[in-house]
């Protein structure tokens, strides 16, 4: 696979993460805390928020081992490979 083909398969483990991780409902409860307060919230932008938020921590904690990867000087594909790896662990534990 290409690594532009590893990354849009990243992004689609972490937004799924997003929405069946266990920690979804601790963003969403704590929804005072990142919500602008010019923002009226309603259910669906503090769910879809919420899952935003823990996607994208998906997405920046599954990226810390394939950036150590990628400083042994592996390639970039092996990398990408890493990443989705990492964010495929963590979406398998928000299964669980």
């Amino acid at each position: 696979m290409s690594p532009q083909n590893l990354f849009v398969a990243t992004m689609a483990v972490c937004l799924v993460n997003g929405l069946i991780s266990p920690a979804l409902p601790v963003m969403m409860a704590l929804w005072p805390v990142w919500m602008p307060e010019m923002v009226r919230p309603t259910n669906e932008i503090i769910f879809y928020g919420g899952s935003l938020l823990v996607a994208t921590g998906t997405l920046l904690l599954s990226a810390i081992p394939a950036a150590i990867v990628e400083r042994f000087g592996t390639s970039q594909t092996a990398a990408n490979g890493v990443w989705l790896g990492g964010a495929g662990v963590l979406l398998l534990l928000g299964l669980r």
